[in-house]
């Protein structure tokens, strides 16, 4: 795949803070264009959105591919943009749904390029266990989501579908303790990017280094959010694997998988971990006004409270 960016701004050595906005699935670089606008119009700041194509342009690059070479390709794409910048640049990523959990790959993976922030808007950084509108409990939800939920796991899980469609790379069954081990074996994405299992004993501490070393990690949860299941994974929620109570969820400081594995813990000790819910919306309801003043004011305006 090839990455370019829908660039906001004149980036330069003499630009202080460098944006960089990873979009959803089914949208477009072009599609966030409001947003990075809006973080362009700070005093020396510039905008890109990620673009990718990897033959059938964008928006089929957020449904078909490799995510892990989407993820190398943007990271080259950065380092090839930062060479220009100064000593005292700070860079910046925002990821907007799935591109949360690609935008933290981007942090934790790309070498030659230290990232200041991190904000994430309804991801899926512990990935879904089920379909949009097929989640909830196994009890009370459809037959046929039922079904069709067992098809995506095993889906996710075969040598077409887990190089190939983006949504497959983070699904995450744990139903129960085999098709936990099996996405642990077989995805080639999320347990890479989370330090699960053996991720984590052979590369793990380069990514949780470069994750701790984040002046702020921001995550958002929508808060009627009817795309992820389960919504808390925005915030690293995870169902009990294994578990009978599939309506119970292990928040992300109590989740022995990732907590001290990825650095959380280190980020939440002192403060640069935040766990903050969009009230009464439904997954990516959110509007520019409120963009502008829950996150580019409170964390990126000099004059805020809580900024840099």
């Amino acid at each position: 795949p090839r990455a370019s960016f829908v660039s906001r701004g004149a980036c330069d050595e003499t630009t202080r803070d460098w944006f960089y906005l990873w979009h959803g699935m089914g949208d477009t670089g072009e599609g966030l264009d409001e947003l990075a606008l809006a973080l362009a119009r700070r005093p020396s700041a510039c905008a890109r959105s990620v673009r990718i194509d990897g033959g059938g342009g964008d928006r089929y690059s957020s449904y078909v591919g490799d995510v892990a070479a989407q993820v190398s390709a943007v990271c080259e794409a950065v380092v090839g943009e930062t060479r220009r910048a100064s000593g005292t640049t700070r860079t910046h990523a925002l990821g907007f749904s799935q591109g949360g959990q690609f935008a933290r790959a981007l942090v934790e993976t790309c070498d030659g390029v230290k990232f200041t922030t991190l904000v994430t808007f309804g991801a899926q950084h512990l990935g879904v266990d089920a379909l949009p509108g097929c989640g909830g409990d196994w009890a009370t939800i459809s037959r046929a989501c039922r079904a069709m939920n067992a098809m995506a796991s095993a889906l996710s899980a075969s040598d077409f579908a887990r190089r190939r469609i983006v949504q497959a790379q983070y699904f995450r069954d744990t139903s129960t303790n085999a098709k936990y081990q099996r996405y642990l074996e077989t995805n080639a994405f999320l347990p890479w990017v989370n330090n699960e299992g053996t991720a984590n004993e052979r590369d793990g501490a380069s990514r949780r280094e470069a994750l701790t070393s984040l002046e702020r990690f921001v995550m958002f949860m929508f808060e009627f959010d009817d795309m992820v299941f389960p919504k808390e994974s925005s915030w690293f929620g995870s169902r009990v694997v294994g578990g009978s109570n599939r309506s119970e969820i292990i928040p992300y400081d109590r989740n022995d998988v990732v907590y001290e594995s990825l650095g959380l813990a280190a980020l939440d000790a002192d403060g640069r971990l935040e766990a903050r819910l969009v009230p009464a919306a439904r997954h990516m309801q959110l509007s520019l006004d409120w963009f502008v003043r829950e996150v580019v004011e409170k964390y990126y305006s000099d004059s805020g409270s809580d900024a840099l």
